[in-house]
């Protein structure tokens, strides 16, 4: 069965400047801020594998804190969210970076139809 992927909040502190700013900058490919040291997302399971793995290696685990949370899609539905920016919603098209720009972050809108049919396998 295809990964349908997830919900995640992401949360993260650490005492050194340099490595919380290199990984806020590092989330933000990935994630959307919705406050200092706290990103939400929708990510499949490879897409999750590789984020978590430049987390790693971002931060220092005796010093550094970086707490994922995944929710079910119906538990982010119940999520109570209270003033700015509001509820992160489920993407109806998604940036793509295109195939052989190594080095610059390129990104196409793909407008997806969100009937069950036309969804990708992972949602």
């Amino acid at each position: 069965m295809a990964d349908k992927g997830m919900f995640y909040i992401i949360c993260y502190d650490s005492p050194s400047n340099k490595r919380r700013t290199k990984l806020h900058k590092m989330l933000k490919n990935y994630a959307v801020p919705v406050q200092k040291s706290v990103f939400e997302t929708f990510l499949d399971g490879p897409t999750f594998d590789r984020m978590m793995h430049k987390i790693y290696g971002l931060m220092d685990a005796s010093v550094d804190s970086v707490r994922v949370y995944g929710l079910s899609r119906a538990a982010q539905k119940r999520m109570r969210v209270l003033g700015f920016p509001g509820r992160l919603s489920d993407p109806d098209f998604y940036f793509v970076r295109q195939p052989g720009r190594s080095g610059q972050i390129d990104r196409e809108i793909i407008e997806i139809n969100l009937e069950d049919d036309d969804l990708p396998d992972w949602l």
